[in-house]
């Protein structure tokens, strides 16, 4: 078997087992969801009929065929509670989502580019205590601490959920800050580490001798040795930012992916 089939099925046989389990976990949880839908007032005939029109009433394997055809179609149904399609709900919540992560990468890559730009800022040691702080400071208390105080203090407190006003983006700026914290301290120490390293390299102290400004010496020199360990720490933290919205959504009450699966569980 060639690496490439090897990794095939491996990543197939490690979806069927996600989509399985999933699978498994929904029928074992003890609810009935014909009976979340139409309440604990409903009539046992008018849940019984939903029950068959969702299909709840058929065996377990001719449900979790029917459930694979769907996933084959990319038709994952409708939501139990408001019978919207599950596609478009999860694709509204993503967008927000990812949104909230672009706004703290944006923030990330402006922190960054202030410790490179600008010396005084680089060789400031208050930076260096700050980073230890947000690498040190778990997400679960730096959120909570942010938050109340943008619920005193932070003008803008409604979200529309369209993205058309400013003030939309405006009420993610607090949520972006805090899932951005880790990754700007991890950076930016990253980057005052190969800085500090080059610093006396002697192609730097020849440029600076024949009178290049710094920040040509910066931009043209020294980025390029910060280019390779930046990228490789940056696409790591990506990962920890999708991770991170699941917690900071709750605490800001942003209407995204980590608020719709809590919901949904």
């Amino acid at each position: 078997m060639t690496d490439v089939a090897r990794i095939g099925l491996y990543h197939f046989s490690l979806w069927g087992g996600i989509i399985l389990f999933s699978f498994i976990l929904f029928h074992a949880v003890p609810s009935d969801p014909a009976r979340t839908a139409l309440g604990a007032n409903a009539e046992e005939a008018q849940v019984e009929a939903l029950r068959k029109s969702l299909g709840l009433d058929a065996p377990l394997g001719v449900q979790f065929v029917n459930y694979l055809a769907g996933i084959a179609r990319l038709d994952f149904g409708s939501s139990y509670v408001d019978r919207r399609s599950v596609a478009d709900e999860v694709g509204a919540k993503l967008r927000v989502s990812l949104r909230l992560i672009g706004m703290s990468l944006a923030l990330t890559l402006v922190y960054v580019a202030l410790v490179v730009g600008l010396p005084a800022f680089r060789a400031c040691r208050l930076w260096d205590y700050l980073d230890l702080l947000w690498v040190s400071l778990p997400t679960l208390f730096s959120g909570v601490g942010i938050a109340l105080l943008a619920a005193e203090y932070y003008p803008y407190t409604t979200f529309s959920g369209t993205f058309e006003r400013i003030e939309d983006y405006l009420y993610l700026l607090p949520a972006a800050f805090v899932l951005a914290l880790y990754p700007m301290a991890i950076l930016s120490r990253i980057v005052r580490t190969e800085m500090a390293r080059v610093e006396g390299a002697p192609y730097i102290l020849a440029a600076r001798a024949s009178g290049l400004p710094e920040w040509a010496i910066v931009r043209k020199l020294m980025a390029k040795n910060l280019l390779v360990p930046f990228l490789a720490a940056f696409s790591n933290q990506i990962q920890i930012l999708f991770m991170g919205t699941f917690v900071v959504e709750i605490f800001f009450s942003v209407p995204g992916i980590g608020s719709l699966l809590i919901r949904s569980l």
